[in-house]
């Protein structure tokens, strides 16, 4: 029996053209995301010549005055891309890999990115991830949606009962033949981005993989489930459509709403405001307010003193930059802080609908998603603190270009793995599939 169940699939020639379809699209995908990893390699590659190049010619023009050349010079931080993102960009075309900071205010350089989406809500790309969470379940249900209806509406349903013994095992023998056709495009589609883009197998990519698997049983579970109803193929094909449209559309859609309605997120343009109205309205303050400020964050710069009188100096000049972010950086912890919370909202819609987790599971391991971000964000405040403290002592002391070593000013990485909870990672999977299950365990007994 099961001999002439594959023969049956393997000839009918609509599913081996959904399989061929399936494959073209998950190249194209790989292609896709190996563009971007291309393209954001060359870009980080010519950040670091680029900043090697600016630092050469404002030495070159401004030798003697450190505090000129440091207001233009622009330090690099390279948040590492790993290979794993090429399958899944998330939110890397939004939030580039790479930023130059000058030691003048962040908060306005921080928000360059961000500021024509403060909400950073990714559309979307057409990468591996947005393949399998999209169109494999499209085929799928293609493949199952008519299993028994299809018997039934041409008669034979009756005559397989008849000659098979145990229609249950007949019916699951169908669904696992889709399943392995399915999942060795799966597989195929892995091995080729593999050895494509020279992915390392490492525990990150295992269980990338696996959790495109378990998303991919997921929804021939649920097209069992809904089966063994009994229904009509248009009512089969119906419900699994509007379920499909419903867990990838609406519900996200109307959530989304919600979230950002409850999280609402001003504070990215707030706080570039508060900066650039703390910084310049301290030309037409006293300058002595603005460093008692200074002095009480930094007390080690007191010796550096400013005259009211004094008209102008690179002291008083950084450390009104500085009051500037300070100024701004409640808007700019609520920020961070709101985003986290969408961040952690939608993990939690995401124990709830399997495409949601897959994506966000997905996006973890390629550290492509907001927790990344947020984590470079962090990083990065503490790498323009860095190149602010070093530069200052040599600033406010009127050093030249000649007190620094500027081989040693190259461009700094960021990497910081996620850390895994495998219990948070593959308990949605076991817990939904689980369920179907047993919601569809009474049914199946009938049909036996």
């Amino acid at each position: 029996m099961n001999h002439y169940l594959y023969k049956q699939f393997y000839r009918n020639k609509a599913y081996l053209i959904a399989l061929v379809f399936l494959l073209a699209a998950g190249l194209m995908a790989i292609y896709t995301g190996k563009k971007f990893l291309d393209r954001n390699e060359d870009i980080i590659a010519k950040s670091g010549n680029f900043q090697k190049e600016s630092i050469a010619r404002n030495v070159k023009f401004h030798k003697d005055d450190l505090g000129l050349i440091l207001y233009y010079v622009k330090f690099n931080l390279v948040n590492e891309t790993p290979k794993l993102a090429a399958l899944n960009i998330g939110m890397r075309d939004l939030n580039p890999s790479i930023q130059g900071v000058t030691i003048r205010n962040l908060e306005e350089q921080r928000y360059n990115s961000d500021f024509y989406n403060p909400a950073n809500a990714a559309v979307g790309n057409f990468d591996f991830s947005f393949v399998l969470i999209f169109l494999f379940p499209l085929v799928i249900i293609a493949f199952c949606y008519n299993l028994i209806s299809e018997e039934e509406e041409k008669g034979t349903w009756k005559l397989l009962s008849v000659q098979s013994g145990h229609l249950g095992r007949f019916l699951n023998a169908k669904i696992i033949i889709r399943g392995i056709a399915v999942s060795l495009i799966y597989l195929l589609l892995i091995i080729i981005a593999t050895l494509w883009i020279r992915i390392p197998l490492d525990k990150f990519y295992i269980l990338f993989i696996l959790s495109g698997w378990l998303y991919i049983l997921f929804w021939f579970v649920l097209c069992r489930w809904i089966i063994l109803f009994r229904k009509s193929s248009a009512q089969n094909a119906l419900i699994l459509l509007i379920a499909w449209v419903a867990m990838n559309f609406i519900i996200p859609m109307g959530c989304n709403l919600l979230i950002q309605k409850s999280y609402p997120v001003q504070e990215s343009l707030k706080a570039v405001m508060e900066q650039r109205e703390g910084y310049h309205n301290k030309w037409d303050e006293p300058k002595k307010p603005t460093m008692e400020k200074f002095y009480k964050v930094y007390p080690q710069y007191r010796k550096f003193t400013v005259e009211e009188n004094d008209t102008f100096t690179w002291t008083w000049y950084y450390a009104m930059q500085h009051m500037g972010d300070a100024e701004a950086s409640q808007s700019a912890l609520l920020y961070r802080e709101k985003m986290d919370k969408r961040n952690r909202a939608a993990v939690f819609l995401g124990y709830f609908l399997p495409n949601i987790h897959t994506q966000l599971t997905e996006s973890r391991l390629a550290q492509t998603g907001m927790d990344n971000h947020l984590q470079y964000s962090a990083a990065l405040q503490k790498f323009h603190e860095g190149k602010r403290l070093f530069s200052y002592p040599l600033i406010f002391s009127g050093q030249n270009a000649e007190s620094v070593n500027w081989a040693t000013q190259t461009v700094d990485h960021f990497a910081k793995p996620e850390k895994l909870n495998m219990l948070q990672l593959f308990l949605p999977y076991l817990i939904i599939i689980v369920l179907l299950l047993l919601f569809s365990q009474n049914k199946y007994r009938k049909l036996c």
